[in-house]
């Protein structure tokens, strides 16, 4: 949903966000310049902005200020113009947890012109640190005793020719983690290093010392003093890294997320930098058994505007859950083809998770199909829920947008049981009219596999549309539920025997959205040895496909029955949304089907979800699953009791 209607941030402040009970506030910079802190009241999504400076600074979203609630509940922000002036800026609310009214704007004059701040109270030590940058673009940090009131300055954490881009995490208690690089990826080659400062020291990340940590206006640390995470081979103009995200574990260990690009152009290159920055790709490093390991998990796709080529749509970690992120990119994350809206490359955002540390990431989209850009995602969480904030709309560079910040909120899911001896068994395809069951359903399974226990299994198919082949069917026949995602395929005869001998011995089926023209194919000759099934839809799923509703409409779901048990358990009475439009079928149901949802779009309503018998096999088949509803809470629970009624778990 839409929280806040002019906004902007860069990335190299913390914290932007802080989720307080139920509510958020995050910091932001409106197309205008001003500074403003917004709260999003999650109890009745309700929100309120209070704009910070008027007219002090110009537009530019590096101005934006971090937040840090005090112990006294009080909320402190701290901001400053992109090297503007020598100005580091304060402020905080007159009252707890109300960022209605603040204190005047005092400031902190620094050794030079400053930018970013990122603030922290360590509580062992009584104090707040706030770093920043600096002298020679170097990072600083200054010191206050009382919370934010006041400041005194702390020291110099680099000396050292490049303009090195850190991201800080504190445990609040006596420790602060960095990342950083070099300097800038126009101008170095960049590494990614590690370290941390503890009771006035700083160290490698296996607990060297490195050195006192200075409190003058001159220090003997550079970047690469520190532990190396990614060696991007400073001498080599390929490979280059930039910092991103830094969490750290329930144990206080670090994990962190950075873009590598792999087509920068040549260093220090200010005009034809048109021949680079279509291939950025997000990394993800972990602190394992005494080492870093880092991995690429995901394309990140082209730059946001020529000239900053390594800007991309960014990449943020869930602070309490290292098996969680988002991203934003305008390609496919696990194939990397552009995603195109209109013509138009669009940069959507995606949840990415995996099932522990051993496995692969899985990704779904939050958005999709979008008519403007979706970027700069920034992650909270609590014990319950986690709630992701991001930016839409234009971004023509740093100092000229228009954006809108929007929000969405996951609660999180424990397991509630064990289901090691049933095994499901997912059909899908790819192709551009088939809503991302690529990546979806691979998604959706894994989320099965990690919160209810199921065996999971999924079958990307190959090949033409009429001449089909789902690898490794035969393999799979002895699982306990079938489900289809699959779009007007013909398949092998013996393939499409052995799903039809599943059926016929009655074993259940399970079909999601285009399932009502799973094997419906309409163009061209089907070759020998292949077959189609019509009569899938109307036989087995009991309706006819009558086609779609407005492409651009969203359904409004309804349930049929009583909400809170059975099918509907766990999802609340009322009116919900799925962003994807309604399919039609008419009057043509089975009479005998169980309406569990109706759908709503542009004028027409239909039913949209619903369960059959056809001879003994329990099916069920609802025409949602459109990209989005996989990250919608609702959805997700559902298809989860759908699952359950097929395989009869009580």
């Amino acid at each position: 949903m839409k929280i806040a209607e002019d906004g902007s941030w860069c990335w190299f402040q913390d914290e932007r966000a802080l989720l307080i009970d139920n509510k958020v506030f995050f910091t932001g910079v409106t197309s205008k310049g001003y500074n403003t802190v917004s709260e999003w009241n999650l109890d009745d999504n309700s929100s309120k902005t209070t704009i910070i400076t008027e007219g002090s600074l110009p537009a530019d979203d590096h101005n934006v200020g971090s937040l840090m609630l005090r112990p006294d509940g009080k909320i402190l922000t701290v901001y400053s113009g992109h090297t503007y002036d020598d100005s580091v800026r304060y402020r905080t609310t007159v009252n707890p947890f109300d960022i209605s009214e603040w204190t005047d704007e005092s400031s902190f004059i620094a050794n030079a012109k400053v930018c970013y701040s990122n603030t922290y109270y360590l509580e062992e030590a009584d104090l707040t640190y706030n770093f920043f940058r600096g002298n020679g673009n170097n990072p600083h940090y200054m010191v206050s005793k009382d919370y934010g009131d006041s400041w005194t300055f702390g020291g110099r954490l680099f000396e050292f020719p490049g303009r090195s881009y850190l991201r800080y995490a504190s445990d609040g208690k006596n420790r602060v983690h960095f990342i950083t690089t070099d300097g800038h990826p126009r101008h170095m080659n960049n590494n990614i290093y590690h370290g941390y400062i503890e009771n006035g020291n700083a160290y490698k990340s296996d607990g060297t010392l490195v050195g006192p940590l200075s409190t003058t206006e001159n220090s003997k640390f550079k970047p690469s003093d520190f532990t190396i995470v990614f060696d991007g081979d400073l001498e080599t103009r390929e490979d280059v890294g930039w910092t991103s995200d830094i969490q750290l574990d329930e144990n206080g260990t670090p994990y962190f997320v950075f873009t590598v690009a792999k087509d920068p152009v040549s260093r220090g290159e200010r005009f034809n930098v048109s021949k680079g920055g279509f291939d950025n790709r997000y990394h993800y490093a972990i602190w394992d058994d005494g080492k870093w390991v880092e991995n690429e998990i995901a394309f990140g796709g082209s730059r946001l505007y020529p000239d900053e080529n390594e800007y991309t749509g960014l990449i943020s970690l869930n602070p309490k859950d290292k098996n969680i992120l988002y991203f934003s990119g305008d390609v496919h994350p696990v194939t990397g083809d552009p995603l195109l809206v209109d013509g138009e490359r669009r940069y959507e955002i995606f949840r990415g998770e995996r099932l522990d540390e051993e496995s692969p990431w899985e990704f779904t989209p939050v958005t999709f199909n979008s008519k403007e850009d979706n970027f700069r995602p920034i992650v909270l969480a609590d014990e319950n829920r986690e709630i992701v904030l991001w930016l839409t709309g234009r971004y023509t560079t740093y100092k000229d947008y228009q954006l809108k910040v929007y929000g969405k909120v996951i609660q999180k899911k424990k397991t509630v049981k064990k289901n090691e001896n049933k095994k499901i068994t997912f059909l899908i395809s790819k192709d551009p009219d088939n809503y991302e069951a690529d990546l979806t359903i691979p998604y959706f399974a894994m989320k099965l596999t990690k919160e209810s226990g199921f065996e999971t299994k999924v079958i990307l198919g190959e090949g033409e549309r009429n001449e089909f082949k789902l690898p490794e069917l035969e393999k799979n026949m002895d699982s306990d539920l079938l489900v289809f995602f699959l779009r007007r395929v013909a398949l092998s005869t013996d393939q499409m025997q052995l799903i039809k001998d599943y059926i016929a011995a009655g074993k259940p089926v399970l079909g999601i959205r285009t399932a009502n023209h799973a094997f419906s194919v309409r163009e061209g000759d089907i070759p020998l040895g292949f077959e189609d099934w019509k009569d899938f839809v109307p036989e087995v799923l009991g309706h006819e496909n009558k086609g779609y509703g407005a492409a651009r409409s969203p359904t409004h779901v309804v349930a049929e029955q009583k909400t809170g048990k059975k099918i509907l358990k766990g999802i609340p009475e009322g009116e919900w949304e799925s962003q994807g439009n309604l399919y039609l079928i008419g009057n043509t149901l089975d009479k005998k089907a169980n309406v569990i949802l109706s759908g709503t779009s542009d004028g027409k309503t239909n039913p949209i979800a619903y369960t059959r018998k056809y001879g003994k096999s329990r099916v069920f088949y609802t025409s949602l699953g459109y990209p989005t509803d996989f990250t919608h809470p609702y959805f997700i629970q559902f298809m989860k009791n759908a699952i359950d009624w097929t395989l009869k778990i009580k």
